[in-house]
């Protein structure tokens, strides 16, 4: 008699007794095939022939030796079983069936089937892992040099390797098993069994291999295999007592296997749901409720609890609900996952109480309360956890229930988190921010939130309810308290906002009145209006807060996070799709954020990123700008879309900065070159720009021309297909009467020097290829280019107007110079009386000057009365004109001769190899080329009052010379030429500045002095001479002048000339720094932007100045103080600058008059060390130093300062503490002070928590901290004083050098 009790337990100690000799080990394969199939025979035809010993005892031997059977055979063999069981399964439901049949005599063979299956599949498990882990060694040691990955793939894997990825079918056999089981299930097993343990043996054996199969992810991952193993386990907990055994299985998996957490959800659902398991799912839940998840050492239980509680909130809500009152306590726990994953069970339940049909008082009341534990959660002291109520609150809202009343206070929160310390809930804040407003739920007037509008609709609103409140009679109290009270009730929790109440301050008229006396029709609409008056009040008060959320996220779009960035720019076109006032604002800074690199993602975005991230920046904002302005609408037709996608574009450009334009055109010339602009809209916008018919607004025709411009940067035929346009337009009438329009018709002929892509203003260095033809100066464009230069009218933008039409003539003209020569002289007639005074006061100091640009009292002012005004001797408007003229043809006169370098020496570059093929010397050019060099060079260099035609030919001259000698000689026509020749016209023009500029209190016009300062600065970037001789003038302008502008314009300047003449400036850099400390932010802003161009570019080197760049990073302006942490995050990079620069600072901001107070430069300090702590050999360099410093000051104030710097230091090596030590004799008589000794002993702190497992480093750091406090007691006079010091007393910010949270641990960007 079989016994499967005793044998499962002899199976377990490995002593089953097999009466045969017969074994598959060492046996050809075809006699185990014929083997295998004789039994298979024998089963299909009688499923009870297992009862035959020698049938029973072979297929025991297959057990055994399961090893050893050929691998394909292993799946034939479990299929021989499985098909004998199910016919001996239909026999005993045929027995059970038929009256007068016995179901027991079933009985053995079953348990003989089952404890076939049990060793059968513990063998092959078992089987299938050591081979794995045999094979892993193997190759280890085959292969050393990779000795590390290789264990680790064997060590990750092996656990995880089952029979069914070795014996193909192996896996469809289980599934079969498990279908056949479930029939077995169904059937009245007691009758087959006489006792109960006996049948509880049986299911038993197939519940441990359905747990076993589950444990191996090769069976987990096949859905039909997990269908039928939850199925099996399912109608065992319905008619096998089996609730506490599946109970403890599901509590055990969820312990110790990840990848069961979910589906181990899914067990209880499905037991829950179709086989009444609510006991199980009660039983499950009150288990986890009573476990605290406290140790840290335990990461896989609460990881697997959170997942598992998460999925089943998804499943099975209703199940949860009803432990609701016992889980609630892990919000608490103090793993932050757990935490994290109550937050996402209370959404799902919040959406599936709100998805109820029925909305009784209790499920409201239950909704309520999970909402305010939502709202707690916003302060959880976990970035992950706040992060996860952030997508809670986006996917509850974004369900079919709005919760208006929650909504405002949910913004609020939302908003709050803006701010976060973590950038990835800055991210999700930012998403649940756009996700909210596309989910509002004010849908009237077309869904749009224009303040205008919805307040104009409430006002008309208002007006009705006034006027039926006057009609209507009185009320009595008791009703107007009663509605008062429920309007209260109606307004919802979390309105107590100041905007709301502003809002409803102005805007309100009689908010109720009694109902009382009027008609029924009357009283409807009463009702309706109240109805509508509220909505428009609430859609009012969402706008407002969005408009108060908006600065922090035009902030966040300049993150250096790619995520907030990308975020930012959803929320800013869905805020503008929903005509949210100030969210152009938005769209216009997104703009500069086409100059991202657009890069792949970097490691960060990648773990927590999207594909929307891996395509960069610049991909997402160039589709923002197509959804808005360029995507055509389907309700339209073509033509009205042309005109629609026009008017977005035009649109653009109203009321945009120089910078946002500057971006603007990179984007619009980045959208033409991938053809998404169509020709329809550029015939549009040349239609909108020369139209003539009736009177255009101003800036239509202004915005056509600059989207033309702009265009036309990356294709130059429309420029060239239009030119009579362009003439007729912006160089013709209508340009004279609106110079804007003028003045970027010119920058876009500036686009016809080149068929490629350049700036406006630039200089081709190939001057005469076929693509860069330079037209003759006989061509219309340049008449209509003159007019606009001699234009008369006094209009402030005739200067940018005639910026560009210069910039044009240089860019396009042949003879540039020539053209430019006659504009001076035209100019000049109006200034001779000045020109004469000017020759005679060049002798004039500087210092006996005034400097008041802003026409101050001028009695001071050495023989001020001896002298006529100036006023009376020119027109200022027509001087001030004459000035900027000749100061920026000066400048374009360098640029020309620059671009005359490089084609003449691309030319001789060209030649070379022509010439060393020819034996006999060169030829000498011919007269026709002779004519033409001479026209680019001679002319261009003198620009020559009266035009000699018999000088010699200078091309000619340099025609045979070097490289060098070619920079050489058109370095020699700069220097000495251009400003000092005596036939050039620009060097009447030097001492009329010189004199402008030593008597700008005299001239008392602000436009005069500002632009004669600008183009003195241009005229010294001429000729190094010039330059030396003004260099003094221009420096005591810098320190004198009154107005900001012309400081900036000096800064500027001084920039310039560091390029042009370096060693000029080498011996006042000092200057360059100055205007740092301006009190006009303007000039401020503008020195460091200049500064950090030239110290970055390795135009400037640096001694001992950074400090005084290192103030600004406290500078009450953020735009400063963020220009100047870009700088020194940017000078990390190059060359250890911070850290060899390091100790300069750190004596500018410590010492002497200039010392910041001890908070900035602890602020300062932090943020610079930062850019060395990653460099152990820094570090260690740094300690020295700094100790050193300690031997060479008493100043209590500087002690503090370097003690508070050496806190700031890792110490993660052991040398850092070697040095550490050996300085302490230098500074054993500074620890006296107790804020000193207060930072040694952070170091002592932080050095230790970092040697925690070295136990060398361990004794470094105990021989220190004694000999520290053996120092610190004789300091202080006392042998046996108390060493120990409350840290936090100190008023020093000791904070900044203890360890971060956890937030701040977070690789953040921002």
């Amino acid at each position: 008699m079989f016994n499967l009790h005793e044998q499962l337990i002899k199976l377990q100690e490995n002593e089953v007794e097999i009466h045969t000799d017969f074994s598959f080990d060492g046996i050809d394969s075809s006699i185990s095939k014929r083997t295998i199939n004789g039994l298979t025979d024998k089963l299909v035809v009688s499923g009870d022939s297992i009862n035959d010993d020698s049938v029973f005892g072979t297929l025991m031997c297959f057990a055994r030796d399961l090893a050893s059977v050929d691998p394909k055979l292993v799946a034939r063999g479990l299929d021989m079983l499985v098909t004998g069981f199910e016919n001996e399964i239909k026999q005993a439901a045929s027995a059970m069936a038929t009256a007068g049949s016995d179901p027991t005599q079933h009985a053995e063979a079953l348990d003989r089937y089952a404890f076939l299956f049990q060793w059968i599949v513990e063998r092959g498990e078992s089987t299938a892992s050591q081979s794995h882990t045999a094979a892993a060694a193997a190759a280890a040691s085959q292969a050393k040099g990779r000795k590390r990955r290789t264990n680790a793939t064997a060590s990750g894997s092996s656990s995880g390797t089952s029979i069914a990825e070795v014996a193909t079918g192996w896996k469809s056999k289980i599934l079969d098993l498990y279908i056949v089981l479930q029939q077995l299930l169904q059937m009245p097993l007691g009758r087959i069994w006489n006792s109960v343990p006996e049948r509880d043996t049986f299911v038993g054996v197939f519940t441990r291999l359905a747990h076993k199969a589950m444990e191996a992810p090769a069976y987990a991952k096949d859905a039909d295999l997990q269908a039928a193993l939850f199925n099996s386990l399912c109608l065992w907990l319905q008619n096998y007592s089996g609730l506490y055994g599946l109970a403890t299985m599901i509590t055990q998996n969820l312990q110790h296997y990840e990848h069961l957490s979910e589906s181990m959800a899914a067990l209880v659902q499905l037991a829950y749901d179709r086989f009444n398991g609510t006991q199980l799912a009660d039983e499950v839940l009150r288990d986890i409720a009573s476990k605290a998840f406290n140790s840290v050492h335990d990461k896989a239980g609460p990881k697997n609890t959170a997942r598992f509680l998460v999925k089943l909130s998804q499943l099975a809500p209703k199940a949860l609900l009803r432990q609701m009152g016992l889980l609630i306590k892990h919000l608490d726990s103090e793993a932050h996952i757990l935490r994290s994953a109550m937050v996402d069970v209370i959404g799902h339940l919040t959406l599936y109480l709100a998805s109820q049909e029925e909305q009784t008082e209790i499920i409201k009341n239950q909704i309520g309360e999970y909402f305010d534990i939502i709202e707690q959660r916003f302060q959880d002291a976990h970035y992950l956890v706040r992060a996860k109520v952030l997508q809670v609150c986006q996917f509850v809202c974004s369900g079919p229930a709005k919760f208006p009343k929650r909504r405002p206070r949910l913004i609020s929160l939302i908003s709050g988190r803006l701010e976060d310390k973590a950038s990835n809930v800055r991210k999700h804040a930012i998403r649940a921010l756009t996700l909210l407003l596309e989910t509002h739920p004010f849908s009237l007037d077309g869904a749009e939130l224009g303040i205008e509008q919805l307040e104009a609709s409430l006002k008309k609103i208002n007006d009705e309810l006034e006027q039926m409140a006057s009609a209507a009679p009185a009320k009595p109290a008791e009703v107007e308290e009663d509605k008062e009270d429920a309007d209260d009730d109606e307004a919802g929790e979390g309105n107590a906002d100041a905007t709301m109440e502003n809002a409803e301050a102005e805007a309100d008229g009689p908010q109720d009145f009694a109902n009382a006396g009027l008609s029924p029709e009357m009283a409807a609409k009463a009702m309706h209006l109240q109805f509508q008056q509220r909505y428009y009040r609430d859609a009012l008060h969402f706008v407002y807060q969005l408009q108060e959320a908006q600065p922090l996220l035009l902030q966040l779009l300049g993150s250096t996070n790619k995520g907030e960035v990308m975020e930012s720019m959803d929320f800013f076109v869905t805020a503008v799709r929903f005509r949210i006032d100030d969210a152009q604002e938005g769209i216009r800074r997104m703009s500069h954020l086409i100059w991202t690199p657009n890069t792949s993602s970097n490691a960060s975005s990648a773990a927590d990123g999207t594909a929307e991230e891996a395509r960069g920046v610049r991909a997402k904002l160039l589709d923002s700008y197509m959804q808005l302005y360029l995507t055509p609408s389907d309700r339209l037709s073509a033509a009205e879309n042309t005109s629609r996608i026009t008017r977005n574009l035009i649109s653009l450009t109203f009321g945009a900065t120089l910078a946002e334009l500057t971006s603007l055109e990179e984007l619009i010339r980045t959208l033409m070159e991938e053809g998404l602009v169509s020709a329809d809209v550029i015939a549009k916008l040349r239609s909108v720009y020369g139209y003539t018919k009736q009177r255009l607004p101003p800036a239509q025709r202004r915005g056509a021309i600059i989207i033309l411009g702009m265009l036309a940067q990356a294709n130059r035929s429309i420029v060239t297909d239009d030119i009579d346009l362009y003439l007729r337009i912006g160089l013709g009438k209508y340009g004279h009467d609106d110079l804007t329009v003028a003045k970027y018709t010119c920058m876009i002929l500036q686009c016809l020097g080149s068929s490629k892509s350049k700036r406006p203003g630039s200089v081709s260095a190939n001057l005469d290829s076929e693509e860069n033809k330079r037209l003759p100066m006989g061509n219309p464009i340049f008449d209509g280019l003159q007019r606009i230069l001699e234009e008369p009218r006094r209009d402030p933008e005739w200067f940018p107007a005639a910026e560009q039409a210069l910039n044009t003539i240089y860019a396009l003209g042949e003879k540039p110079d020539a053209l430019g020569a006659r504009i001076i002289r035209a100019q000049t007639g109006l200034a001779q009386g000045l020109l004469a005074l000017s020759k005679s006061d060049t002798t004039r100091q500087a210092d006996e000057l005034s400097m008041d640009v802003d026409g101050e009292d001028r009695a001071s002012t050495p023989g001020a009365d001896a002298e006529p005004p100036v006023r009376k001797l020119v027109d200022p408007w027509d001087l001030t004109r004459l000035l900027f003229i000749v100061g920026h043809i000066a400048i374009k006169e360098i640029v020309l001769l620059e671009s005359i370098e490089a084609e003449l020496k691309r030319r001789k570059s060209d030649e070379e190899p022509r010439r060393k093929k020819r034996s006999s010397p060169m030829p000498k050019p011919t007269t026709r080329g002779k004519g033409k060099g001479r026209g680019r060079a001679a002319a261009a260099a003198d620009m020559q009052v009266d035009e000699d035609e018999d000088e010699d030919d200078e091309l000619n001259q340099i025609a045979g010379t070097t490289e060098d000698e070619v920079g050489d000689i058109i370095s020699a026509i700069r220097e000495r030429e251009l400003l000092y020749g005596t036939k050039s016209l620009l060097a009447l023009f030097g001492p009329l500045l010189v004199h402008v500029c030593k008597n700008l209190g005299k001239f008392n016009d602000r436009l005069l002095t500002v632009h004669a300062t600008a183009a003195l600065a241009k005229f010294m970037c001429i000729s190094s001479t010039f330059c030396e001789e003004n260099l003094p003038l221009l420096l005591l302008l810098l320190q004198r002048a009154k107005s900001p502008v012309i400081r900036a314009n000096i800064s500027i300047a001084l920039g310039d000339i560091t390029v042009c003449f370096n060693n000029l400036i080498g011996e006042n850099v000092q200057y360059l720094y100055g205007p740092l400390h301006d009190a006009d932010t303007k000039v401020k802003k503008t020195t460091l932007m200049v500064l950090t161009h030239l110290i970055l570019n390795g135009m400037v080197k640096v001694k001992g100045q950074l400090g005084e760049m290192a103030k600004c990073l406290e500078d009450k302006d953020a735009r400063v103080a963020d220009m100047a942490r870009l700088f020194f995050s940017e000078l990390s990079t190059k060359d250890n600058a911070v850290y060899n620069n390091l100790p300069d600072i750190i004596s500018s901001l410590s010492m002497g008059a200039g010392a910041v107070n001890e908070e900035s430069f602890g602020r300062i300090m932090k943020f610079l060390f930062d850019f060395i702590k990653e460099k152990d050999r820094q570090t260690d360099n740094v300690v020295e130093k700094l100790c050193q410093r300690f031997r060479n000051t008493t100043d209590p104030r500087q002690c503090r300062d370097i003690a508070y710097c050496m806190a700031l230091l890792p110490y993660k090596s052991e040398r850092s503490l070697r040095r550490l030590l050996d300085g302490l004799p230098g500074y054993q008589d500074k620890l006296s002070e107790d804020a000193v000794y207060k930072y040694f002993v952070e170091i002592v702190s932080k050095a230790r928590s970092q040697s925690a497992q070295k136990q060398d480093t361990k004794a470094l750091v105990d021989e220190y901290e004694t000999k520290l406090k053996e120092a610190r007691a004789k300091a202080i006079g006392e042998d046996n004083a108390d060493l120990d010091i409350n840290i936090s007393s100190s008023s020093q910010p000791a904070t900044q050098a203890t360890q971060p949270s956890d937030d701040e641990m977070e690789d953040e960007d921002l």
